[in-house]
């Protein structure tokens, strides 16, 4: 086999500046392009040296972990300890991403059999389609992996159980902490929380459930003769929106006696809030049923 040095060279240096800057995205601590070259000659510097003579002593496993330490650290250059071993964790991550996808795409295209191994690092045994074709097929993994991932890690940090109280009644509702939501009564100013019918029908007087339950809660002249009816009138507002899909639109909220967060930390008890009734779904998985405004548990 014949094995070209600057091809060699060139190849590491564009698959550790890929690693580098995948690992920068995951751990939110992103590097300049310049410190991300650095960080990948580096690493390309140290597959040449596998063709020096009696080199063989700077490969061993605790040279190649040195080397992926100085290789962050040189394109990082992180202050906190916790920052850098963040850092290693997902720079080994991304690195047996990748080389799994470039080890299992060359074996899948592969018709010849045969094995390829030179080194750590070394990849001068692939062909350059192949490579091509594992870069863009590790970097989609990852992307996707890691967004899955962190979308839930946030989705699950940001469910909490509400209680709203309206006339000695009372209903329990999952709801998820909406940092955009910053909906306020437009008279009293007080933060909205979204609340789907369904999740509080059971609280309501029967002339507001009749507003929802004939599909009438956007017929403004309905609305006011109806909750004209109840002897609750003053407690119930009509809201403007833009949001929820559809612009220009108008929700109908009451103030309750009382919400409660279950938090963490315990629970919080609130009264200068406003609820404003949904009359559709705001989780396609139904995992939520009320967006909380994040004013309101901070």
């Amino acid at each position: 086999m014949t094995i070209y040095i600057d091809v060699l060279f060139f190849e590491n240096i564009a698959i550790n500046f890929l690693i580098l800057a995948v690992t920068g995205y995951i751990s939110k601590l992103k590097a300049s392009s310049a410190r991300l070259l650095m960080g990948s000659f580096i690493g390309a510097v140290y597959v040449l040296a596998a063709f020096l003579p009696e080199m063989e002593m700077y490969f061993t496993i605790t040279a190649k972990i040195v080397i992926s330490f100085v290789m962050v650290a040189v394109t990082f250059w992180p202050e906190k300890i916790k920052d850098f071993i963040k850092l290693i964790l997902f720079f080994y991550l991304v690195s047996f991403v990748f080389g799994g996808a470039v080890f299992g795409l060359y074996y899948f295209l592969n018709t010849e059999g045969g094995m390829v191994s030179y080194g750590v690092y070394n990849i001068s045994g692939f062909p350059i389609k192949t490579l091509l074709i594992s870069i863009i097929f590790a970097y989609i993994i990852i992307r996707i992996c890691w967004d899955i991932i962190k979308s839930k890690a946030i989705h699950e940090n940001l469910m909490v159980i509400v209680s709203v109280e309206f006339e000695h009644k009372k209903v329990m509702i999952d709801a998820l902490i909406d940092t955009g939501n910053s909906l306020r009564d437009p008279i009293s100013n007080i933060p909205v929380m979204v609340v789907e019918f369904e999740a509080v029908k059971d609280i309501l007087p029967e002339e507001v459930k009749k507003i929802f339950l004939s599909g009438e809660e956007t017929n403004l002249d309905f609305v006011v003769e109806e909750i004209s009816k109840t002897d609750w009138a003053s407690r119930f507002r009509l809201i403007p929106f833009n949001s929820l899909g559809k612009n220009n639109g108008m929700l109908i909220g009451f103030r309750p006696d009382r919400v409660g967060v279950e938090l963490k930390n315990g629970k919080k008890d609130f009264e200068e809030v406003i609820v404003g009734i949904y009359n559709r779904i705001l989780s396609t998985d139904e995992s939520y049923k009320a967006l909380l405004s994040l004013e309101l548990v901070s």
